[in-house]
């Protein structure tokens, strides 16, 4: 994936940290989702899960720099910030905090300005062809910025109004998860056609994600 170059020293060992932590994202979410939800077993593998994510998305900045892959830079800044939006629900609930923080503001309203411009520039490309992955970027975008418009939207809302805090934290992280899995299909299962292969997770985890919040919602809403 990297070419030997000056830098292989570097870019070798930074390759390897990012696979490594890949690897352990897959597991640590997959462990997440099977495990009771607020129990100490899956408090343990999503805290796993949010640290190998934040390896992932750091180490996929200089790769994405080195091979000149803006597109693999642009879906880790999308799964780092699905990640960022589910911790800090949790973050903020355990805080007792009803008002938002500059850091909320901040980190929605960088994915909203990436995914923005991430669905203007793959919405161009696909009109003006060759389209290739940028149908799938301008998805990415889209998805994203949509998280920020809704979230941002939630914290003008009086507390009692908003959405139950599960329901966003099911939805960043398992959006997030459906990311750590494309990106995984991306890389290693080059026989599927490229699109199918960038959205056919989304089209598969999206309608478990509705599942997981309308099963697990009324559960803790009384709590909330």
């Amino acid at each position: 994936m990297i070419d030997s170059s000056a830098d292989w020293w570097l870019a070798d060992p930074t390759l390897w940290i990012h696979v490594l932590a890949g690897v352990l994202a897959l597991a640590a979410g997959l462990a997440a989702i099977v495990t009771k939800k607020g129990g100490r077993r899956h408090n343990v593998a999503g805290k796993a899960y949010a640290l190998s994510m934040a390896v992932v998305v750091v180490t996929a900045v200089p790769l994405a720099v080195w091979t000149a892959n803006w597109f693999l830079l642009a879906i880790a800044v999308f799964s780092g910030y699905l990640v960022f939006g589910g911790y800090r629900v949790i973050a903020r609930r355990r805080a007792g905090l009803s008002a938002p923080t500059p850091v909320d503001y901040s980190g929605h309203g960088s994915m909203l300005a990436v995914g923005g411009l991430m669905v203007v520039f793959g919405g161009w490309q696909t009109v003006t062809g060759p389209p290739g992955l940028a149908p799938a970027l301008a998805v990415f975008g889209g998805i994203g910025a949509g998280f920020a418009v809704f979230t941002l939207l939630e914290f003008r809302s009086p507390p009692g109004e908003r959405t139950p805090w599960i329901n966003w934290h099911i939805g960043f992280m398992g959006g997030a998860y459906i990311a750590t899995v494309t990106a995984t299909v991306t890389v290693n299962l080059t026989m599927i056609p490229p699109l199918v292969r960038w959205l056919g997770p989304t089209a598969v985890g999206v309608p478990l994600i509705v599942y997981a919040t309308r099963t697990y919602g009324p559960r803790f809403a009384p709590t909330t």
